[in-house]
């Protein structure tokens, strides 16, 4: 196999701000509580008219120009996201025809808030092939249209966005080295949206109002995350061979920086070795891990060779991480 990496980058995110402040005159909350709380101070929300699709579109088309390429490059596109245009079909493949991808495979990975952490380790499988040079992978989500607004544990959390990678072959000594994934089916109620499939219809007799929802146990999934984000970094570099000392960046899920920073601590490291846009944009779940890459690479936090760790963990359970060189 060639070595494979990340050759282009696109992040997009909805132009509408909405403050903590806002939040506090919609609910029972505060600045102060977020903040405190989360590190969160605003997030974007999409317009109504607008669906995952089209905020995957626009990344993807940065990405793509950003690689040189051009929408008939693209051999593969993999969309990770949990908040799809329609339950069918897939939104990779809404997305493929929006892009004008005319000779694409598409399809959606759903591991929640680790989708893209699972999608780029799939594509970067199949990038560099003679049948799939230029692989796609894309987080997109539209969290704000499946919150319950009224429900201020879940709500003040999250917004939307989208971030793309293009993965193509590179030069030896680059490009992606690994990657480390865990599931904990067990734990599948821990976050979820309980009614819409077929275990409980919408329609169905044992529909409750407010189970169309995404709904989360928080403390349960603050117990999952401060461990399953240090062992995902320490899975990924105990496979490629690598110490924890050899880090230059973690960019991890933009969940929590409660998580982040005692995920940080866990492992022994300083804050000062990962990357956080949760303050600006929330957590934007399968997005937030390429936006915060694409961040990165703008605000000039990657060098040229760096080894760079992407990590996260969400709903399934599921938690993973991969290794690359910039």
């Amino acid at each position: 196999m060639p070595p494979v990496g990340i050759v282009g980058l696109g992040s997009y995110v909805p132009p509408r701000v909405m403050t903590n402040e806002d939040w506090a005159g919609l609910i029972e909350t505060s600045d102060e509580w977020i903040t405190t709380k989360t590190g969160i101070k605003e997030r974007r929300i999409a317009d109504p008219e607008t669906c995952t699709s089209d905020l995957a579109v626009l990344a993807c088309q940065q990405a793509i120009e950003d690689a040189g390429l051009t929408p008939d490059d693209i051999d593969m596109l993999i969309l990770a996201t949990s908040s799809p245009d329609v339950p069918l079909s897939s939104t990779a493949g809404i997305t493929q025809h929006k892009l004008g991808c005319s000779r694409t495979a598409a399809f959606d990975i759903n591991a929640v808030c680790a989708g893209w952490v699972h999608a780029l380790d799939v594509g970067s499988r199949y990038a560099g092939t003679p049948d799939y040079e230029n692989v796609l992978v894309v987080g997109a989500e539209v969290y704000s249209r499946i919150l319950n607004w009224e429900d201020r544990g879940t709500c003040v959390l999250f917004g939307d966005g989208a971030g793309a990678a293009v993965l193509s072959e590179v030069e030896d000594g680059r490009g992606i080295l690994g990657s480390w994934m865990m599931s904990d089916g067990s734990g599948s109620g821990v976050i979820e949206i309980p009614a819409g499939g077929v275990r409980t219809p919408i329609t169905s007799s044992g529909f409750a109002e407010g189970d169309q929802y995404f709904q989360m146990d928080g403390r349960a999934v603050w117990r999952f995350a401060i461990e399953a984000f240090p062992q995902a970094v320490r899975g990924v570099l105990d496979r490629i061979g690598r110490d924890l000392s050899e880090v230059d960046l973690i960019i991890p899920h933009q969940a929590n920086l409660r998580i982040v920073e005692a995920g940080m601590e866990n492992l022994g490291l300083p804050m000062e070795k990962t990357f956080t846009n949760l303050q600006r944009y929330g957590n934007t779940a399968g997005a937030s891990v390429p936006i915060a890459l694409r961040e990165a690479f703008d605000d000039g936090v990657l060098s040229r060779g760096d080894l760079v760790v992407t990590a996260a963990f969400g709903g399934g359970l599921a938690w993973g991480a991969n290794a690359f060189i910039w």
